[in-house]
């Protein structure tokens, strides 16, 4: 039997872990949720949308990333409260909302977010349309989690759901709580009209007329040179 030689036996090594991470890579869904269960709760909150008869919510990293890290800084401090720069902390949005709450596991947030009138109405709104969720553990093994919803800059999508100014955080025993609010952008402003070239003339004509009388008020009105200089108005009006 020929002996397998040392560099050989380390390739075959390295080509079998290679493989193994390759099947771990393919093996994982088509959106990475690095924050613990943030994954089954974006599944949980598309699931109740299609039970309502909604379309799913779109996965958006940038409100993935403001939720997460609204999750830590709520872990870090233990104390539940929203992103009060939410709205400078993701662009894009004619509408913005978020909800947060803390449970002992994922699932626990979910509950305790769609028990509530509120924050339900932010998970089943059919005007947003992406969603980001983060989350992040507690020194005390709390689960803190934020959702952020967002319609699109120029999207005409109707709201049918959402508090539009908040409710203060509730807490169950310890085994939950949550808050919810929503932010609505500024709405588009509306460029004057210009005015047509007819619209033009007539000003032009109109202050004319007011220097005219002007000039008349002060010398005789029949001094040759009123009438030439009315003339010369008149004429530079007309010629633009």
């Amino acid at each position: 039997m020929t002996p397998v030689r040392p560099w050989r036996k380390r390739l075959a090594t390295t080509l079998a872990g290679l493989m193994a991470v390759s099947l771990a890579v393919i093996a994982l869904p088509g959106v990475a949720h690095a924050g613990p269960n943030e994954g089954s709760i974006f599944s949980a909150v598309n699931s109740a949308r299609s039970s309502a008869g909604l379309r799913p919510y779109a996965y958006a990293g940038d409100l993935t990333a403001a939720a997460r890290g609204q999750a830590e800084r709520m872990a870090a401090s233990g104390e539940l409260y929203h992103n009060p720069n939410l709205g400078g902390a993701v662009g894009g949005w004619s509408r913005i909302g978020e909800n947060v709450a803390f449970a002992g596991d994922w699932r626990g947030a979910h509950q305790v977010l769609m028990n509530s009138p509120d924050h339900r109405a932010q998970i089943l709104d059919s005007g947003y349309t992406q969603m980001g969720v983060g989350t992040a553990v507690g020194k005390d093994g709390t689960l803190w989690v934020a959702e952020v919803f967002r319609t699109p800059s120029g999207s005409s999508a109707p709201s049918t759901g959402g508090s539009g100014g908040g409710t203060p955080g509730t807490s169950n025993g310890g085994s939950g709580g949550g808050t919810t609010t929503t932010t609505t952008g500024p709405a588009p402003s509306t460029a004057a009209p210009q005015p047509t070239p007819e619209q033009i003339l007539r000003k032009n004509l109109r202050d004319a007329r007011e220097k005219m009388k002007d000039r008349a008020k002060a010398r005789q009105s029949n001094d040759p040179i009123v009438g030439a200089l009315d003339f010369t108005t008149v004429m530079d009006t007309l010629t633009g």
